[in-house]
Formats: structure tokens, sequence, C-alpha cells
């Protein structure tokens, strides 16, 4: 029993020393949040929109990102009546500890109108691109939620 353990406290300790090393920490690049918003005078939209926030977190200037999210219902469900994942490029430039803030239409992605407020959830950036030509690029959102 004894032997056990400690071969299997030896496991444990060699995964996490390769596993940081094999899957090291990066350092997000920016940070992101954006809320669901359904208001009957909003300028931007006619159904419903995100109001997002982006701030860049890095040395550099950003020229455009890629904003991605999914949407759900109360229940947690994928939303009914609009495609579930949506993404948008935003051609901004945004100074090192710099901020953008606006609210995206989702009009064009809803087939019907939603009949309660949806919830945006596994947010991330997947791609950023620099005023220096460089790119920054996390696809399936996996630094977002390290």
């Amino acid at each position: 029993m004894k032997n056990n353990f400690i071969k299997g406290f030896s496991f444990i300790c060699l995964m996490m020393f390769f596993g940081c090393h094999l899957f090291p920490y990066e350092k997000k690049p920016y940070f992101v949040s954006a809320d669901f918003v359904m208001e009957e005078e909003a300028v931007e939209y006619k159904v419903c929109g995100a109001d997002i926030l982006f701030c860049n977190t890095s040395d550099l200037t950003v020229k455009e990102f890629e904003i991605v999210f999914y949407l759900f219902d109360l229940d947690g469900e994928p939303a009914s009546g609009c495609q579930n994942r949506l993404d948008f490029i935003i051609e901004k430039e945004v100074e090192p500890g710099g901020e953008f803030q606006n609210c995206l239409s989702l009009d064009s992605y809803m087939a019907v109108m939603p009949q309660s407020l949806l919830e945006i959830d596994y947010l991330y950036v997947s791609r950023i691109l620099y005023t220096d030509g460089s790119v920054w690029e996390d696809p399936y959102g996996l630094v977002a939620f390290m």
C-alpha cells in the first residue's frame, strides 16, 4: 500500500514538472469582457448587441483583433434562433495599456427575436495583429482559460 502511494505521488510530481515545461504559462496580451444587451431605444442595434471591452496588456500597439464568443440561454443551453459561435474582426488601433469599448450589433446573427436575455460565454480573443506586423494567435481560446 505504501509502495503504491509513493509510486503515485512520484508520478504526479513528474507530471507536474514535465507538464509545466510542455505547456508553459503564456501571459495573455489582452483582457476582454462582454455583456449581452437588448434595450428598446439602442442606437447600435435593433434587436440585440454585445457590449465589449478590450484592453491591450501587451507592449505593442494593436492594429486589429478577432473576438470570439458563444451565446447560451439562461438554462445554459446553446441559444436557439441564432448562431451559437460568433466572431468579429475589429480594426482599431489600441495603444499599449489602452482600451477599446463598443457595442457590436448581433442583429444579422438572429433568426428570431430572443424571448429573454442571452448569456455570453467562452469569450476570448483568437488573433491580434500589431502595427509592427507581428501576430499573436490563440485560435481555440486555450490561453484565455489557463
